[in-house]
């Protein structure tokens, strides 16, 4: 190779980095959240930085946060610092960061193998090779194309960074430098805190390249051994005691194992590790429960594993006298690895095997593979060996790279993760609820615009809440998705299970929330609003309570119950929380109940539209048609006639058509017949063509006024006008006739009436109206039909 060594490795460099360019178009997925959206003090910018540093890193999420488990202080702030430049977080400059962050961590490691490889006159075409099957490796994936790794990428650039400038500076390592490189591993450290294994890379740098004794190789980490111890300092200082043993099969099913059965599980699953740096198909997000499950020695392949990895370790013991390079990439493997192996149960990690944990580890796998043929070039003496070992290998590397540009795609978004997971770890419980959840949030952004999609979203999510439950069985179950799988089964209409899944969540986790907020929710939507109001309390006095939503709703409810001082009291609580011009409309129109006018136009001053005069006349409105829906008529009259003289002002019958005829209703009910005229009176200009109004009033002609011909001419037009009762108008206006002597008239309208209905008063009129005209064949047939309506 002509060209000097940079040129190939920054050329190799942008080449696996540009496997990533289409990831810039995506969204958020996975865990992105607990560092940017879900985090409150990124999404803060620089404003509380320091808090970063002064708490765990899984203290700022807003779902369940604890000041535990990881102290990953600058990772966190290149998210506020991000914030801080855009102004809010676009899951595009992250993942530009992280194929930037990729790419300067391949020309990193690049330099340090082309050093190292020069000290073992090894020819160019290693490094560089090693570094491209490293660069194209699909493992990889995950950590580039998740934002949320950008901690892995962040640890290991500044870790390899902090070994290449110590081997450069082999000769002269003076005490500056031991700072630089002190202060480099650190921020590996507090970027990420899996970088702690590679002290023993330094080790073995220092062993098999630089050829010094055990003991001074043991020294050259002593730069790197200050960082980490106080790195480990702060982290107890600053985090809380945690279990260091998960609690339960879901998260590592290492638990409740030992003996045995450990030793197999973990064989079982290291050797897995190694299946997917040889063959990365198919790859996967999460390999939980039950898609790896307890294994016992039955099992041929923790054998095969068993005797794999005593030879690596044979092979590995026996070349360190000679320090052979085989023995090096071993154990470089072995130390990186160890941190993830679940060794003891102090040590055991929430997973039980993740792609992301191969990172490191990886450029290991790569060395042997590379070197492992270098050496059978050399021992059979084959010329070009360059172009040989790169045809070899070619076939791999254009796998590897079809491979991880595919792979990159799931990391589209949240569904597109999830749902890949489904269908390369079908046996897993965490991908069944994951991809349940995702489907979920989905169907809330659909329900309002398109709730036929929403609702197949919902079924589907309730499909697979009820595959990962089947999944877990009785003695596993997960009780925080339990809310999760009722709202799913609340999308589909499916309110009797909803119910029953919240209670049991509620069982299961008295101080949870959520369930308890839905159920309250559930019952308001139910009229139930007693059972909402102390839902709603009870869910207020639970452990992390969405106060907002909850005074929110609280204060809905109390207004059903019409408490209006109490519904004042949490909106207002509410609003120190969140600002929502909603609640300041309800406030509005709460204080203008109340009478207190100042305030009310205080929470209303910023609508344009509102105004305290015009809130208390709707409020009156509102109140009068409540009680008159209710026939509480006398409290219909007192609010009718407390807006009256404001009628016209806020407008009047054009606005409020039914007003004059409802409140004439409500007088004529209390008996107030004059009053009562008069309102008719008035909804009769408004609307001549009401058929109640015209009746109302052909009623009050004909009883109070006596005046029948008035009743007539009302009774007619109630007719005409298509009555929705035609029965009792027909009859209305026969009887106005008789009084009136105008027996053939009044035959024709209570005959017309009988097209509608019956009633014995109808049939005898018409008997009697009959025999008064002097028609006997049509009164001895009406009195058929009033003796047969007696016999029935």
């Amino acid at each position: 190779m002509k060209q000097k060594p940079i040129f190939w490795i920054l050329f190799i460099s942008l080449l696996g980095a540009a496997l990533y360019i289409h990831t810039f178009n995506y969204g958020y997925s996975g865990d992105d959240g607990i560092y940017a959206y879900f985090n409150r003090v990124t999404q803060k910018g620089l404003a509380e930085w320091t808090e970063l540093f002064q708490y765990g890193s899984m203290n700022f999420i807003s779902i369940n946060p604890v000041n535990t488990s990881i102290y990953r202080p600058f990772t966190l702030l290149t998210f506020a610092i991000e914030y801080q430049i855009f102004g809010e977080f676009n899951a595009t400059n992250g993942h530009i960061l992280n194929v930037i962050l990729y790419f300067f961590l391949l020309v990193i490691l690049g330099n340090l193998m082309v050093i190292l490889s020069q000290k073992k006159a090894l020819p160019i075409f290693v490094p560089l090779l090693v570094l491209l099957l490293y660069a194209v490796h699909p493992i990889h994936t995950e950590v580039v194309a998740s934002v949320k790794s950008r901690d892995t990428l962040l640890a290991s650039l500044f870790a390899f960074s902090a070994i290449l400038y110590w081997v450069k500076n082999e000769g002269s390592f003076t005490l500056p430098k031991q700072f630089l490189v002190g202060g480099l591993f650190f921020l590996s450290l507090i970027s990420k805190e899996e970088t702690i294994t590679l002290m023993a890379l330094v080790f073995l740098i220092a062993y098999f390249f630089q050829k010094r004794s055990f003991g001074a190789s043991i020294k050259s980490v002593i730069p790197y051994l200050i960082p980490v111890i106080l790195y480990l300092v702060c982290r107890a200082i600053v985090l809380d005691e945690a279990a260091t043993v998960y609690d339960s099969k879901i998260n590592s099913v290492l638990y409740g194992v030992s003996g045995g059965e450990r030793l197999a599980t973990n064989l079982f699953i290291y050797l897995q590790y190694v299946k997917l740096l040889v063959v990365p198909h198919p790859l996967s997000w999460d390999y939980s429960f039950s898609q790896i499950d307890v294994q016992t020695f039955a099992n041929p392949l923790v054998w095969v594993s068993l005797l794999f990895f005593a030879g690596l370790i044979f092979v590995a013991v026996k070349g360190l006298k000679s320090r052979s390079l085989i023995s090096f990439g071993i154990l470089f493997y072995l130390a990186t690895f160890s941190i993830f192996a679940n060794l003891t149960d102090s040590l055991t990690i929430g997973s039980n095997l993740g792609e992301r944990f191969l990172f490191i580890p990886s450029l290991a796998f790569c060395f042997l593979v590379v070197y492992g043929l270098y050496m059978l070039m050399q021992h059979y003496q084959i010329q070009k060996a360059p172009l040989i070992s790169l045809l070899i290998l070619m076939p791999f590397l254009l796998a590897f790279s079809w491979k991880t540009i595919d792979r990159a795609k799931v990391w589209k978004d949240g569904l597109s993760l999830s749902y890949s997971g489904i269908e390369t770890a079908p046996k897993s419980w965490r991908t069944h609820v994951m991809y349940a959840e995702e489907l979920r949030l989905e169907a809330a952004k659909l329900k309002t615009t398109s709730p036929d999609s929403a609702r197949d979203y919902y079924a589907e999510s309730v499909v697979h809440f009820d595959q990962a439950y089947e999944i877990l069985g009785e003695d596993a179950s997960v009780s925080q998705y339990l809310a999760a799988l009722a709202e799913s089964l609340l999308g589909v209409g499916d309110t009797t299970r909803a119910l029953v899944v919240l209670e049991q969540s509620i069982e299961k986790q008295p101080d949870s929330h959520f369930a308890k907020f839905k159920l309250a929710a559930i019952s308001f939507e139910q009229g139930d609003y007693e059972r909402a109001r102390r839902l709603y309390l009870e869910s207020l006095q639970t452990k992390k309570p969405d106060l907002y939503a909850t005074y929110k709703n609280l204060g809905l409810t109390y207004i059903r119950l019409n408490e209006k001082a109490n519904a004042v009291a949490v909106f207002e609580k509410a609003l120190e929380v969140q600002e929502d011009p909603e609640i300041n409309r309800n406030l509005a129109y709460l204080y203008t109940e109340l009478g207190d006018l100042e305030k009310a136009k205080a929470y209303g001053a910023g609508e344009d539209d509102f105004s305290v005069e015009e809130t208390a006349f709707l409020l009156a409105m509102r109140a009068g048609n409540t009680a008159f829906e209710n026939k509480n008529y006398a409290e219909a009259v007192r609010n009718y006639s407390e807006i009256e003289a404001a009628f016209e002002d806020f407008g009047g019958s054009e606005k409020y058509p039914s007003y004059y005829a409802a409140y004439g209703k409500a007088l004529l009910e209390s008996k107030d017949t004059l009053a009562s005229k008069a309102r008719f009176l008035k909804a009769y200009e408004v609307d001549p063509g009401n058929s109640v109004v015209l009746t109302n009033l052909g009623t009050i002609s004909f009883l109070k006024d006596r005046n029948y011909a008035n009743a007539e001419k009302y009774f007619r037009a109630a007719v005409e006008a298509g009555h929705e009762d035609q029965f009792s108008a027909y009859t209305n206006l026969g009887t106005a006739l008789i009084v009136q002597r105008k027996e053939r008239e009044a035959i024709e309208a209570f005959e017309k009436s009988l097209q509608y209905g019956s009633s014995r008063s109808v049939l005898s009129n018409l008997y009697l109206l009959n025999k008064a005209v002097g028609n006997e064949e049509r009164m001895k047939y009406y009195q058929e039909q009033l003796a047969n309506t007696s016999n029935q």
